[in-house]
């Protein structure tokens, strides 16, 4: 009586025949999507219980109504910081207004802070 040897690869080998072997395995997100929705309805539910005369107040114009926010992003106003060096002569204490005309701007080599 011959047998007959099939080949194989070690433990990866057994690893990978194991798992073939299993079959087709649902991952979690079906559980994860069920206890979701739980709370959903959880909350849901908690919410209808609330009185509308004891709700909380959730947004700004519940909170404040008739308020106006200021915009956030002011486009025609240059943005320049007030310990900024001067745009015309670089220096951090500006020499503009001693001189009539602005003085030539020294060579310097970039990056370099006067």
């Amino acid at each position: 009586m011959t047998a007959t040897l099939t080949p194989r690869a070690g433990k990866i080998d057994d690893i990978r025949r194991e798992e073939e072997d299993r079959g087709y395995e649902r991952d979690e997100t079906d559980s994860l999507h069920q206890v979701g929705t739980l709370l959903l309805t959880m909350a849901e539910r908690d919410d209808a219980r609330i009185p509308d005369g004891r709700r909380a107040r959730r947004t700004l114009a519940e909170m404040a109504p008739g308020y106006v926010r200021p915009p956030l992003l002011v486009f025609n106003v240059p943005v320049r910081a007030a310990d900024d060096a001067c745009g015309l002569c670089g220096w951090w204490t500006c020499r503009c207004g001693q001189n009539a005309a602005a003085p030539p701007r020294p060579p310097s080599m970039p990056g370099t802070v006067r």
